[in-house]
């Protein structure tokens, strides 16, 4: 029993600190390297607002998943080289329901809801077998390990003053299961950038995600495969 407590702990202390950050960098840039080290090892070079997923640090290295060019890539940069999406400003939880959460502050209001996936009305692609559901309208998707999704996105709408925007479909489509009591909204002032974050899944196909919006624009989104 206390080996499985001590287990338990660790892994949700490891869950806690992998999360999305920003590379911010004084040269405008970060080399990213193959190992945790100095040395003729760098395969990449990212640019000041990247986004990347972190792990747990390796003393004075982190390694990192990121998506560049249609490409999932990793490597390791200095952990002081990234700011986490948690330490920007919070948009606070002002309402929560099963089906819809609302963050405001300010002129800002963010929406999410969801729904019920209606796989009789979806393209579903199965293994030979018919045991292992592979894709969904022909694309690979996230939230289960297999099996048919139970719910779905149906909206993200930002408010931001006058100005309303509509994430669109391709934003959240392939993304399935969301938990939106994880949902986190954090606003850097500098780069007048949202980032709407959660971790989501059916338990076993657990997937970390961020919408990116900039300047009042829905620029892109990230997802990785966390723990």
């Amino acid at each position: 029993m206390r080996t499985c407590f001590f287990l338990l702990l660790s892994l949700l202390s490891n869950t806690t600190f992998s999360q999305f950050a920003v590379i911010k960098d004084n040269d405008g840039y970060v080399n990213i390297r193959s190992e945790a080290s100095k040395g003729n090892n760098i395969s990449d070079q990212l640019k000041n607002g990247f986004v990347v997923y972190c792990f747990e640090p390796e003393k004075n290295w982190i390694n990192i998943d990121y998506s560049k060019n249609n490409k999932d890539l990793s490597g390791y940069l200095y952990k002081d080289r990234v700011k986490y999406l948690s330490d920007f400003e919070k948009i606070p939880l002002i309402k929560e329901t099963k089906t819809k959460v609302i963050f405001q502050k300010d002129n800002v209001t963010i929406s999410i809801e969801s729904k019920n996936f209606e796989s009789n009305t979806a393209k579903l692609t199965f293994s030979k077998d018919k045991s292992f559901l592979e894709k969904i309208n022909g694309k690979q998707f996230w939230g289960t390990d297999g099996g048919i999704p139970k719910t779905a996105f149906k909206t993200i709408t930002v408010v931001i003053g006058t100005k309303t925007i509509e994430l669109p479909k391709n934003a959240f489509e392939d993304l399935f299961e969301p938990n939106l009591s994880s949902t986190r909204i954090n606003y850097d002032q500098t780069s007048n950038t949202l980032y709407i974050s959660s971790t989501n899944s059916d338990g076993a196909g657990s997937y970390e995600l961020v919408w990116i919006i900039e300047k009042g624009q829905y620029k892109e989104r990230k997802v990785a495969h966390g723990f």
